[in-house]
């Protein structure tokens, strides 16, 4: 019984450390690189300047989320590193979601 507990205990504070991961990162990635020039998309040269935004988002998202899979797989005991590899893999899809949250 308690195994479960502990089991129940760890999903949740991987899923407290995932969410709180996903909001820094969105919200400093969105502060950070979002934010254009009126005058550039005045003159309408904004489509390069967004692609170009998207690709360091996902390049920087992905280094993050990288880091933080390295750094919590070598912090966690053998037997949650699979909560770990859940937690990274669901971030994959979510990313597509942040960016269109961003960018829309």
């Amino acid at each position: 019984m308690e195994k479960k507990q502990q089991t129940a205990l760890a999903v949740f504070v991987g899923a407290v450390v995932f969410l709180a991961l996903e909001v820094v990162v969105y919200y400093g990635l969105v502060s950070w690189l979002i934010p254009t020039d009126p005058e550039v998309e005045a003159q309408g040269g904004a489509i390069v300047r967004n692609w170009n935004k998207v690709m360091y988002f996902i390049l920087i998202y992905m280094g993050v989320l990288v880091s933080a899979l390295l750094l919590a797989s070598s912090q966690v005991p053998r037997q949650y590193r699979r909560h770990v590899m859940f937690w990274f893999y669901l971030s994959l899809p979510t990313l597509l979601v942040i960016l269109v949250l961003a960018f829309s």
